[in-house]
């Protein structure tokens, strides 16, 4: 064997080994294709908008790059980055029960008592709200800004009958304020048959978080309006929506943990507290 052809070989082969390519680092690449296959399982929650189209276009292209035994370390890294971008823009589908029932409750509401101005702030921000209900891809932002302004208008709402209070300030009877325990105080009339019924007798859950609108009917007791309240009131808190005829609407805010419950009653002067149902935080 010549010396050149030693030479040759010599050099070939560090040529080869400098030429080594160390194999990608894929372990981020990998944690983030499944995240995205975890989401693509569960795509009913979440917008179908653009960024969704995106998503399932990245997570495409970032499969391709994990297949590739070949795929440089740059190549990886871009993939990892697109992806983790494309699934920071998607967006879950809100919780709107909170948004449905304060509608329900503001639709209830006889804006003949109030004020038009007062009232036409109400129906603004009453339409805003049906607006992001019906709005497939309202963000939770949008729907949280939407129960909000609802609920301020509604208790921005002013009786006729005294220009510079809210409704919550004419009486203690039709006030928004909250008590201690969550109790809303009774008119002082009294009739001895008089009694409540409610519109909802079954036990349910609440989502934290949520509110749900209670109708209470007095029946033989005319202009009555009962006291409402909640067993606890770190598990619901209560506020006075509306009076219509011998029908008073009352909300309720689930505030308490999950697996707390606590039971709702009303109570007339001079009679006992009537349990209606028992609401448990779901």
């Amino acid at each position: 064997v010549l010396e050149a052809d030693i030479t040759a070989a010599v050099d070939a082969l560090y040529d080869a080994i400098y030429g080594l390519v160390y194999r990608a680092d894929i372990s981020e690449l990998e944690a983030l294709v499944l995240k995205g296959d975890g989401i693509v399982e569960n795509a009913d929650q979440y917008i179908q908008n653009d960024a969704w189209t995106s998503f399932e276009t990245v997570l495409a292209e970032a499969k391709t790059v994990l297949e590739d035994a070949n795929a440089t370390q740059d190549a990886v890294d871009t993939a990892a980055e697109d992806l983790a971008a494309a699934i920071s823009a998607l967006r879950l589908i809100p919780d709107k029960d909170a948004l449905e029932a304060l509608i329900g409750e503001a639709e209830a509401i006889n804006t003949n008592k109030y004020t038009a101005k007062s009232v036409a702030t109400m129906k603004a921000a009453l339409s805003t709200a049906k607006a992001v209900l019906n709005d497939a891809e309202a963000t939770e932002e949008e729907v949280a800004d939407a129960v909000e302004a609802l609920e301020n208008s509604i208790d921005g709402l002013v009786e006729k009958s005294t220009s510079t209070s809210s409704k919550g300030s004419t009486s203690a009877n039709v006030g928004n304020a909250y008590g201690a325990a969550g109790v809303v105080s009774a008119s002082q009339s009294v009739a001895a048959n008089a009694y409540v019924v409610s519109d909802t007798t079954v036990n349910f859950n609440l989502k934290r978080g949520s509110a749900y609108c209670f109708k209470m009917t007095v029946v033989n007791g005319n202009a009555m309006t009962p006291g409402f309240t909640v067993g606890n009131g770190d598990v619901l808190k209560t506020q006075f929506v509306a009076k219509v005829g011998n029908d008073s609407y009352y909300r309720v805010y689930a505030i308490g943990t999950p697996g707390q419950s606590t039971g709702v009653y009303t109570t007339l002067p001079g009679q006992n507290a009537v349990k209606h149902c028992t609401v448990t935080i779901g």
